[in-house]
C-alpha cells in the first residue's frame, strides 16, 4: 500500500510539473503578446498624435490666414491677390491631409475621413467665389461661407482633440485593459514559477526521502544510517552503533521461499519501528538480512535496556506463510563514538567484526527466541 501511495505521489507531482511548466510557458507567450499590442498601441497613438498636430497645425493656419485676409480683399489688389494664394495653400493643405501616406495613420481614426473630405467639398464649392473677391457681393458670400467651414473645423478638433474626447478616452481605455491583462498575466506567471519551485522541491524531498528509505521494509537504509552518523559524528553527539545479523533467516528463504523471507524482515522492522521502540533507539536496515541500531547518549544501564527491547522483538516466532511460524535470533556488534573511533567506516568494521565475533564464537551470545 505504501509503494503504491510513493507510486502515484510521484506520477501526481510529474503531471503537475509538466502542467505547470506548459501554463508557465503559455503564459510567458500571452505576456510577449500583449507586451507586442501594448507596443504597438503606444506606437500608433504616437504617430497619430504627431501627424494630427502637424497637418491640423498647417492646415489651421493657412486657414487663418484665409480667413483674416479675405475680409480685406476689397481694399486693394494685392490684398485680393494674397487672399486667392492662402485660398489654394489651404486646398494644398486639405489635399495633403486627406492624400499623403504620411497622414494615413491619422486618417485611420473613425470619422476622421469622412469628415475632412465632406469639408474639403464644401471647401471645394468657393473656388469661383475666390476669383471674384473684387465683387462685393461675391466677396461677402466667400466670407460668410469661408468662415462657416472653419468654424465647423475649429469646432470638430476642440471636440475629436482635446485631451479628453472620445478617441483618445477610448485608446486610453484600451492601454489600461492591457495593463490590467498583463498585471494578471504577470501575477498568474509567478504564481506558476512558484508552484513549479514548490513541486520541483517537493520532488527533491520525495526522491531524497525514497533515495533514504528501504524499499521493502520501509524504514531508514544504510544510506541515512551513514548521513545520520556522518551528523552525530560532526556535532561531537555520543552514540554507539549496534549491528544485528539476523540468525536462521537463509533457513526461511531456503524453505519458504523469498517471498516469505520479505514477509518475515517487515514483520521484523516493524517491531524494531514501535512507538516504544522508537524511544530507545533508531532503526535502519542496512543489508539482506542485516539491521543496524544507533542509540544515542546513553548511561550503560539504559543501553542495556535498549538492547534488550531490540532483541525482545525476536521473542515472538514470526508468520513466514499462511500458518507457518519461524523463529529467528540475531548476531549483535557493538561500537561506541568516541570512545571506540571517531569517524563512520571506523565504527562499521569494529561493529562488523564484534558482530561476527559473537556469531561465530564457540558459545553463542545471540538471544534465541524462548
Amino acid at each position: 500500500m505504501a509503494t503504491d501511495k510513493t507510486s502515484y505521489m510521484k506520477s501526481l507531482l510529474k503531471r503537475s510539473k509538466v502542467l505547470l511548466i506548459v501554463l508557465s510557458i503559455v503564459l510567458v507567450l500571452a505576456n510577449y503578446f500583449v507586451m507586442l499590442e501594448t507596443r504597438g498601441l503606444t506606437r500608433s497613438f504616437s504617430e497619430q498624435q504627431n501627424q494630427a498636430t502637424w497637418s491640423l497645425f498647417h492646415l489651421t493656419k493657412e486657414f487663418s490666414s484665409l480667413v483674416t485676409i479675405a475680409p480685406l480683399s476689397a481694399n486693394n489688389k494685392q490684398h485680393q491677390q494674397k487672399a486667392e494664394l492662402a485660398y489654394e495653400l489651404t486646398w494644398s493643405r486639405f489635399d495633403l491631409l486627406l492624400t499623403s501616406q504620411e497622414s494615413n495613420s491619422f486618417m485611420q481614426i473613425e470619422g476622421t475621413r469622412q469628415f475632412f473630405s465632406q469639408l474639403f467639398d464644401r471647401y471645394k464649392q468657393l473656388e469661383s467665389l475666390s476669383l471674384q473677391l473684387n465683387s462685393s457681393d461675391s466677396r461677402q458670400k466667400f466670407v460668410l461661407q469661408i468662415n462657416g467651414i472653419y468654424q465647423d473645423l475649429l469646432n470638430y478638433l476642440n471636440h475629436n482633440f482635446r485631451i479628453k474626447n472620445p478617441f483618445f478616452q477610448k485608446q486610453t481605455e484600451r492601454a489600461k485593459s492591457l495593463e490590467h491583462l498583463q498585471i494578471a498575466l504577470m501575477f498568474l506567471l509567478f504564481t506558476c514559477c512558484a508552484l513549479v519551485g514548490y513541486i520541483l522541491q517537493l520532488e527533491s524531498k520525495t526522491n531524497r526521502r525514497l533515495a533514504m528509505t528501504d524499499v521493502l521494509t520501509h524504514i531508514p537504509n544504510r544510506l541515512a544510517m551513514a548521513q545520520s552518523i556522518q551528523n552525530d559524528i560532526e556535532q561531537g553527539i555520543p552514540f554507539t552503533l549496534c549491528i544485528l545479523d539476523l540468525n536462521g533467516f537463509k533457513q526461511i528463504n531456503d524453505l519458504f521461499g523469498h517471498q516469505a523471507g520479505d514477509r518475515a524482515l517487515q514483520v521484523l522492522a516493524k517491531r524494531f519501528m514501535s512507538p516504544e521502540n522508537r524511544t530507545q533507539f533508531s532503526c535502519y536496515r542496512i543489508g539482506g538480512d542485516e539491521f543496524a541500531l544507533i542509540l544515542r547518549d546513553k548511561s550503560s544501564q539504559d543501553m542495556e535496556h535498549a538492547l534488550n527491547c531490540a532483541l525482545d522483538c525476536f521473542n515472538d516466532k514470526i508468520e513466514v506463510t499462511h500458518g507457518i511460524y519461524h523463529a529467528l535470533s540475531a548476531s549483535v556488534g557493538l561500537a561506541s563514538f568516541p570512545s571506540q573511533a571517531i569517524t563512520f567506516s571506523e565504527l562499521i568494521n569494529i561493529a562488523d567484526r564484534n558482530m561476527y565475533q559473537m556469531k561465530f564464537a564457540t558459545r553463542p551470545h545471540a538471544k534465541q527466541p524462548q
